[in-house]
């Protein structure tokens, strides 16, 4: 029976599976801490925020679970971020030394990859990558924190940030995200990285890494153009939000240049993917708020741990409009020919995109009257992008707010990949074309 569903539907199945099962996970007594009054549509909010690496919450995690319940989150991050359907393939290539043709393109659906390549190889690099990567962030972490906890403490606190900032998943054992580390260079560099290795995407991490090694010759074009729009918007938004907020923001106005530039370059980082923060969004400009609304509606690259319209569309975008610009015939970049119908799918997404948010965003203003309408649109987008800052508004909002933010977490986590995969089928035409018109624009 699974057999005739389409990858679509399966990677759907099994993401909505893992949060019903974290979610049940998350009710039980020892998961959190008793007399809280913690209910059932807490532990599903905080389960799809998990399961979709996304970090908004309805309750502070460090004061409403206990020790199980955190590393059941824990968890969650890790395998939203990396896939179930991915680890469920090492599972079997541990048991069995194979996989069949029909997970073959599960999982390449499931990364966002093609089919043909060495699945089996890729499956390896991808696993061990991100446990490596995870594992240095954990040590690094730890020496932060040993300073100031038990080093049993120090470990198990540099574990989870390393997951939840690689995973892009933005939860924080600290009521306050990473507040209280605004100043702190380790901190804020450590964390930025996790968080733009696990943005840049798996296969681009793996091809630049085999790239310096000199394994590989060259890196592939569309590793190489994630690459560059991963950097471009980094320095742009840091540039952005160092002079938007250069007069406004407390912690920014106290603070040298260079200390400023690293509160700037930290929720660069963060915006478009992760949602840790280390200074308090709710006191952000009207200005910085927009920015950090377009960043986080670009998000991460494909591939990646994050999710959004993805840099990579946002990069074709540009091609396409500036070859429009130019009256070229074709989309060019590094001396390869981008096909048209790739410009259409990408806007299609972002009409999509565009579309539902100001829909939910409608709907979530009505619901919710007397919130300020920038700081509504803004968690919406952060649910959306799968991004997770929060302008303090998240626990306060009404429930059904709560209940469309709880569905758009879910579907920015798995809706891109659903919109590209339902308008890439080959549709069956008519051995006929209608006569051509033209309608004004502009």
């Amino acid at each position: 029976m699974l057999r005739n569903c389409s990858p679509y539907t399966f990677i759907t199945l099994s993401f909505l599976a893992l949060i019903m099962v974290g979610t049940l996970l998350l009710c039980l007594p020892f998961a959190h801490v008793s007399g809280g009054g913690f209910t059932f549509f807490e532990a599903l909010f905080t389960a799809t925020s998990a399961v979709t690496v996304t970090g908004l919450t309805v309750c502070d995690v460090h004061s409403t679970f206990s020790i199980y319940g955190e590393v059941i989150v824990l968890l969650l991050i890790q395998l939203g971020g990396l896939g179930i359907l991915t680890l469920s393939s090492v599972i079997i290539l541990l048991i069995t030394k194979k996989i069949s043709f029909y997970t073959k393109r599960l999982v390449s659906e499931g990364l966002n990859h093609e089919a043909k390549i060495d699945l089996y190889s890729h499956i390896k690099k991808v696993v061990f990558v991100v446990l490596l990567i995870e594992a240095i962030g954990a040590a690094l972490l730890f020496f932060v924190f040993v300073g100031q906890y038990p080093w049993y403490k120090a470990l198990y606190y540099g574990i989870f940030h390393s997951v939840s900032a690689f995973c892009n998943a933005g939860i924080s054992l600290f009521r306050d995200s990473l507040e209280g580390y605004t100043m702190h260079w380790g901190m804020n560099i450590i964390i930025s990285l996790l968080i733009i290795f696990g943005g840049l995407g798996f296969t681009a991490i793996i091809e630049l890494y085999e790239y310096l090694i000199g394994k590989r010759r060259k890196i592939s074009v569309n590793s190489k153009f994630s690459t560059l729009i991963t950097l471009l918007l980094l320095g742009v938004g840091t540039f952005l939000f160092f002079i938007l907020e250069y007069r406004y923001t407390g912690e920014l106005t106290d603070g040298s240049v260079q200390q400023r530039l690293l509160v700037s370059f930290f929720h660069s980082a963060s915006l478009r993917t992760a949602g840790f923060s280390t200074v308090s969004m709710a006191g952000i400009s009207g200005a910085t708020a927009l920015l950090c609304m377009l960043l986080m509606f670009i998000g991460a690259s494909p591939n990646s741990t994050g999710s959004g319209i993805k840099t990579t569309t946002f990069g074709i975008l540009y091609l396409g409009v500036r070859t429009s610009l130019l009256n070229k015939r074709y989309i060019e970049y590094s001396k390869r020919r981008i096909s048209w119908q790739l410009f259409n799918k990408a806007s299609t997404l972002v009409f999509i995109a565009f579309s539902y948010i100001m829909i939910m965003a409608i709907l979530m203003m009505y619901f919710d009257r007397d919130k300020e309408p920038i700081k509504v649109l803004f968690e919406l987008m952060s649910a959306f992008s799968t991004c997770g800052l929060s302008m303090g508004l998240t626990s306060w909002l009404s429930t059904p707010s709560q209940v469309i933010l709880l569905i758009t977490m879910f579907l920015g986590r798995v809706g891109p990949l659903t919109i590209v995969l339902a308008f890439s089928r080959e549709r069956n035409v008519g051995k006929y074309k209608y006569p051509k018109e033209n309608i004004l624009i502009g």
